[in-house]
């Protein structure tokens, strides 16, 4: 997701410089000069004048430049397709810096066309100035031609004065806005250079690559490989199956991938060798898992199978009367098993199925249908009974069972199991689940055995011509027999 999100924002970069278009901007400057507070010159005529703070004055002057107005006259000058709030976008006025000059900043698409504008703007600005001044001094200028009528045609000084200067205005314009430098066409485009946008997109790519992945890595709560299961609960992981792909897969669960069989062969010698140490014949495997799909049924199986290619006979027994799977998989009856067993006279033996050329394995299925859970409470009183039947009947019963860390039906078999498996996928399995059995089990004193952790591909190798091949065919075609236990 890292370099996902990355390389988003690099081809994102990347389109955004294919695809713009280059942008100029020109500025033609004008000069302010506002009027004294005590002029009485132009007393009625509006006029800039000074406000006393240089800052507010020169934005006063802004102000009056930047209106809806002379954009329209702007647009309706230029003509081609300009419309007023087009000028609007583009044009900017604004003081340069702690002067008293102000910018109007014009952005085109050309270089050419920015200074048009520019210069454009500033004509129509300073015209539109003109006329509004002009009608305020041709009124001043009439009452002075009145008072000089009453007064025989004379007029004082400093009617005089002011008349002189009020023609001035009239014919020079608003002598406190002045052109200071026109705009003139610039030599590159304002965008940023294409390395600096790059530049950029991996630093943002990078930046939002790394929260999002850690978002994922707080928010994602499945268990990502071996060593987080052992650091979420501290027992040894005795097999590492590898994920196989649906190549190498069979087309039965008896027909175990080179690899996988491999992985469970290991297990099954651990086991072998915990059984010799203690001198227990008839060892009950119970397994479990956190989470639905963590493969605990596969595992059964898979177990089954290696400790019968051991030679051992061995009985498997699906007590997930929730969601049974063990019979379908091996393709069995599933109309009778353990819910008969635990609703009618019948006997163990009577309902054990043998599968085809694999004398050594019987099967015990569930026999119930989905989330079948009626007959939980006659297990849970007769599973002492019932495991101490299948371990007089073979060497090993292993037990499939409910995921423990979704419902708590394991922890009736627990008690009666030698070994307690937990089987767990990586990129699957829920941490809180698997914290939920830790603490189960530690309520009930229940030690598990060890992890069978499923996906794991640390340790997924080449399979040789030893190990290639299947035992549950090589035991149909009769090629290899399980060594007798005795």
């Amino acid at each position: 997701m890292f370099v996902l999100v990355t390389l988003a924002a690099l081809g994102g970069a990347g389109v955004l410089l294919a695809t713009r278009s280059p942008t100029y901007e020109a500025t033609a400057e004008l000069l302010v000069t506002p009027l004294q507070q005590d002029d009485r010159t132009f007393i009625g005529i509006t006029l800039l004048r000074d406000s006393g703070d240089p800052t507010r004055t020169v934005q006063t002057a802004a102000a009056l430049i930047a209106s809806p107005d002379v954009a329209r006259r702007t647009a309706q000058a230029l003509g081609g397709g300009i419309t007023q709030d087009g000028v609007e976008r583009t044009v900017q006025v604004e003081p340069l810096g702690e002067s008293n000059i102000l910018g109007v900043i014009a952005q085109a698409a050309s270089a050419n066309e920015a200074a048009t504008l520019a210069n454009r703007y500033v004509r129509e600005s300073l015209q539109l100035r003109s006329e509004v001044l002009r009608a305020q001094v041709v009124r001043a200028i009439t009452g002075l031609r009145d008072v000089a009528k009453q007064n025989d045609g004379t007029l004082s000084s400093g009617d005089s004065t002011r008349l002189s200067e009020l023609r001035a205005v009239r014919d020079r314009g608003d002598p406190s806005l002045a052109l200071a430098q026109a705009a003139q066409p610039p030599d590159a485009p304002t965008d940023p250079p294409a390395w600096l946008v790059l530049a950029l997109a991996l630093v943002a790519g990078l930046t939002l690559g790394a929260i999002v992945a850690v978002l994922i890595e707080r928010l994602d709560r499945r268990v990502r490989d071996a060593d987080q299961f052992f650091s979420l609960a501290p027992v040894p992981v005795l097999a590492r199956v590898p994920t196989v792909r649906r190549s190498e897969r069979g087309g039965s669960a008896l027909d175990v991938a080179p690899a996988v069989r491999e992985s469970f062969r290991t297990l099954q010698i651990q086991i072998d060798q915990r059984r010799s140490d203690t001198g227990r014949r008839g060892n009950t495997i119970v397994v479990t898992s956190p989470s639905r799909g963590d493969g605990k049924s596969t595992t059964a199986i898979c177990l089954a199978l290696a400790l019968v290619a051991a030679g051992h006979e061995v009985i498997l027994i699906d007590c997930d009367l929730r969601r049974p799977d063990i019979g379908s998989q091996l393709g069995l009856d599933t109309s009778r098993g353990l819910a008969t067993l635990l609703s009618t006279h019948a006997t163990l033996t009577e309902l054990l199925q043998p599968i085809d050329m694999l004398a050594p394995l019987r099967v015990l299925t569930a026999a119930g249908g989905v989330g079948d859970v009626a007959n939980m409470q006659l297990l849970t009183r007769r599973v002492a009974e019932i495991f101490a039947e299948a371990r007089s009947l073979a060497d090993y019963v292993v037990v499939d069972t409910a995921p423990l860390g979704v419902v708590g039906d394991a922890l009736a078999l627990t008690p009666y199991a030698d070994e307690l498996l937990l089987v767990g996928r990586t990129h699957n399995s829920d941490r809180r689940a698997v914290e939920n059995v830790v603490e189960l089990l530690d309520r009930a004193n229940t030690p598990p055995s060890g992890w069978v952790v499923i996906g794991d591909d640390s340790v997924k190798r080449k399979v040789t011509y030893y190990a290639a091949g299947s035992d549950a065919a090589a035991y149909r075609s009769g090629a290899s027999q399980p060594r007798s236990p005795v």
